[in-house]
């Protein structure tokens, strides 16, 4: 095996390759989860485990586990629905049917990293439900579009009150 330097680069290497391979945070997600046991929660690849030792591909998983989660909380609601879609898509199924029956199992739970925030737990099962749920009430929305809301006013300038005009 080569010296733990040049093993954490070129582990560093394929796990970069792998992520930039799958369409969006969720995809990446869901890979780095299928990676994890979930009862002893050790990350294994065993085709990585032949570059470095056990103890750094967990590691080097550990870690990025964590920032794609982070990646995936801050996706906004259409751009989780529509990698939720995609993900869906991916299985071969009825979207309609998977997506009702990860509101009954639950299997988001499983992509929660270790050590997350009982708070940052809630918002992340919160928003797939939330999107889930869009999914199953509005199956045929496709155009999100842009953002409703106003935008952001730059600082120190205050809108004209309409009374003036």
């Amino acid at each position: 095996m080569p010296n733990s330097m040049s093993a954490e680069n070129l582990l560093d290497r394929y796990l970069s390759r792998a992520l930039e391979s799958l369409d969006d945070p969720l995809a990446q997600l869901v890979f780095i989860t299928s990676l994890r046991d979930p009862y002893t929660g050790h990350y294994l690849h065993e085709g990585w485990a032949t570059v470095a030792s056990m103890e750094i591909v967990h590691a080097a998983l550990t870690d990025t586990h964590r920032r794609v989660f982070e990646s995936v909380l801050n996706l906004r609601l259409p751009d989780m629905c529509s990698a939720l879609r995609k993900h869906f898509s991916s299985l071969g199924e009825n979207g309609l049917g998977v997506a009702k029956l990860w509101l009954e199992m639950a299997p988001f739970n499983e992509m929660i990293p270790a050590g997350c925030s009982p708070l940052t737990r809630k918002f992340f099962i919160s928003q797939v439900h939330f999107a889930l749920e869009v999914l199953i009430q509005a199956p045929s929305l496709t155009n999100w579009g842009e953002p409703i809301s106003s935008p952001l006013l730059q600082p120190g300038r205050q809108p004209r009150p309409h009374w003036l005009d």
